[in-house]
């Protein structure tokens, strides 16, 4: 049950339990003291009652079994420490790494579906309310729990009267808690969602911050975070006031049993039914086990919230991945699409496309915005799997091959270019890890890249920022050509790869990317046509369906679409201003 509450792993579970049974050993330990306290109190008050001699222990006797008291408390505590909290650690770091490893493994379409922000509250804030509950909550409630009940029972057998009246509040303390706890998971549901919000908010305006500030919006989404700020503020402090009212209620409900120890006791004295000495020890058990009864209330509010923080990580968790075979021998890397279709959520895309994209040729797909030709390169890598039809490369269906061994095979250029926070010879390594120095500024020449490396105080050894920010758009964009340089792989993808290169270079980079695709199955995605007018073949996408296909003459004597786009270029690139 606790397995599958916290989703534990078997380590961390078997942690727990250990630490549950540690945790009831030191709980019992500490009625020990309370047993020499109602020794000590025994040998005093009892011979007064009886008019006896006085039960005399050694000074140092009690001194000594006081010692190994407290020295059996240390040990327990130690070991209680190491299992609670060391493992609860190594429990969350590991969780941490579980997740990230699982979202490297999730398709794109998972990431249509939520944004950074919401991923990062998972793995930052969730995993560490967790850790939180594993290493000062779960195991101290539950061994509480036991040790209550271990009490509860001894304390029958001693004087089932008086045991009843201890703890006959107890239920009912325990009832009202567990009816309202999903009163308390749908509020903490609540206020995680008003957080995403913040989350959510804050990513939004460091994401657009040059157009905030050059569009003087600051003023504007300061009060809309504002906003929700003092929103998610409202709903946590409604939740803190409900469920701290359910405990107070409850505990106070509780601490009921320890009036109803003195009435009893009194009028059990009274009737000759218990001794004194009986009432004492019901007092001192009394003043005693209500402290941990109370802190399990809190401790089981906490429970209860991270409840909601462990079904979002279990979202990531049992999310499908995609599979396929690890071992793949593909015979040839022609591309045939047949029948595909498909959708981004509802809106349908790519609508039943054919498609020949033969090895040693070079196919560009060309259309207008939005058409789906980079949707149809990312289905080819398997980045999304198809709603209906097939993708073949070299026969063999791409939903049959494992996704990470069928990238494999692929060099891929986007437009989108992302680079590490890391130097830029780390960077170009990306493309393949296992290459030498010398390979790897073989290919930065080859794409262009040495000639603004070499200006930089640091050279390769540059650190270029989150996603090369100190760099401009077509030097980020060489490296990017670069690192597929490196791959060197049998299917070459290149959305646009000279989109941010200015002119002086487009011609260099593009010979760089002519010894690229020699040989190889190559598709490039266009959107400036003089550079794919003497590829093999130039595929003609519109609304998702192919509605010409040929090479550069061919399309020009079909006065079509393709005709029709290279003319308005044209013009485009003779506009000029006019004062």
């Amino acid at each position: 049950m606790l397995k599958n509450y916290f989703a534990l792993s078997d380590k961390g579970y078997k942690n727990l339990k250990q630490s549950i049974f540690i945790g009831v050993i030191y709980n019992i330990s500490l009625m020990l003291p309370v047993g020499l306290l109602i020794y000590l109190l025994n040998s005093f008050i009892t011979p007064f009652i009886n008019d006896t001699e006085k039960s005399s222990m050694n000074f140092w006797i009690f001194s000594g079994i006081a010692l190994l008291l407290f020295i059996l408390l240390y040990i327990i505590e130690k070991i209680k420490y190491r299992l609670s909290y060391i493992s609860a650690y190594e429990e969350s770091a590991n969780t941490r790494i579980n997740l990230a490893e699982k979202i490297r493994t999730l398709p794109l379409s998972y990431f249509g579906k939520k944004n950074i922000s919401d991923l990062t509250m998972t793995l930052m804030e969730d995993v560490t309310t967790l850790e939180h509950v594993l290493s000062h909550t779960a195991g101290e409630m539950v061994s509480a729990m036991i040790s209550i009940v271990i009490i509860g029972v001894s304390l029958m057998f001693f004087n089932w009267k008086m045991a009843v009246a201890l703890l006959a509040f107890v239920p009912i303390a325990v009832i009202m808690i567990l009816v309202t706890k999903n009163i308390q998971h749908k509020n903490n549901k609540m206020v995680s969602k008003s957080k995403l919000k913040i989350y959510d908010s804050i990513q939004e305006i460091l994401d657009n911050i040059k157009v905030i500030k050059g569009s003087n919006l600051e003023d504007i989404y300061y009060d809309k975070l504002k906003g929700k700020l003092d929103d998610s503020i409202k709903k946590a402090l409604k939740v803190e006031f409900s469920t701290g009212s359910i405990i107070m209620s409850a505990q106070s409900i509780l601490r009921l049993g320890f009036v109803t120890v003195i009435i009893t006791g009194i009028y059990f004295i009274m009737n000759g039914q218990i001794d004194l000495m009986t009432f004492l020890i019901f007092m001192v058990i009394a003043s005693r086990i209500f402290d941990p009864l109370s802190s399990v209330f809190m401790m089981l509010a906490e429970v209860i919230h991270s409840r909601s923080c462990v079904e979002r990580m279990l979202e990531i968790e049992n999310y499908e991945i995609q599979k396929g075979s690890k071992s793949v021998n593909l015979s040839s890397y022609d591309i045939n699409l047949e029948d595909v279709y498909f959708s981004y959520e509802k809106e349908s895309v790519i609508k039943g496309i054919n498609l020949e994209i033969k090895q040693g040729e070079v196919t560009a797909l060309v259309g207008p915005s939005g058409c789906g030709k980079s949707t149809i390169s990312k289905l080819i890598a398997r980045f999304w799997d198809i709603n209906e039809g097939s993708i073949k490369i070299g026969g063999v269906d791409i939903n049959t091959i494992d996704p990470e061994e069928l990238l494999k095979n692929f060099s891929i250029v986007f437009q989108d270019v992302v680079l590490f926070n890391d130097t830029i010879y780390n960077n170009i390594k990306v493309g393949n890890m296992n290459a030498s120095k010398q390979e790897i500024e073989r290919v930065a020449k080859l794409a262009r890249c040495d000639e603004f490396i070499n200006k930089l105080s640091n050279g390769y050894e540059t650190v270029i920022g989150e996603n090369g920010y100190t760099l401009s758009g077509g030097e980020r964009q060489r490296i990017s050509i670069a690192r597929a340089l490196l791959k060197d792989a049998p299917i070459i993808l290149l959305d646009e790869a000279t989109a941010s290169i200015d002119p002086e270079n487009e011609t260099l980079i593009q010979d760089a990317i002519g010894k690229l695709i020699k040989g190889k199955t190559v598709l490039i995605i266009a959107h400036r046509l003089r550079t794919i007018e003497n590829v093999d073949k130039i595929v003609v996408i519109n609304n998702g369906k192919v509605v010409e296909q040929g090479t550069n003459d061919e399309l020009l004597e079909l006065k079509g679409m393709y005709s029709k786009m290279l003319s308005l270029q044209k013009e485009s690139a003779e506009w000029e201003i006019k004062q």
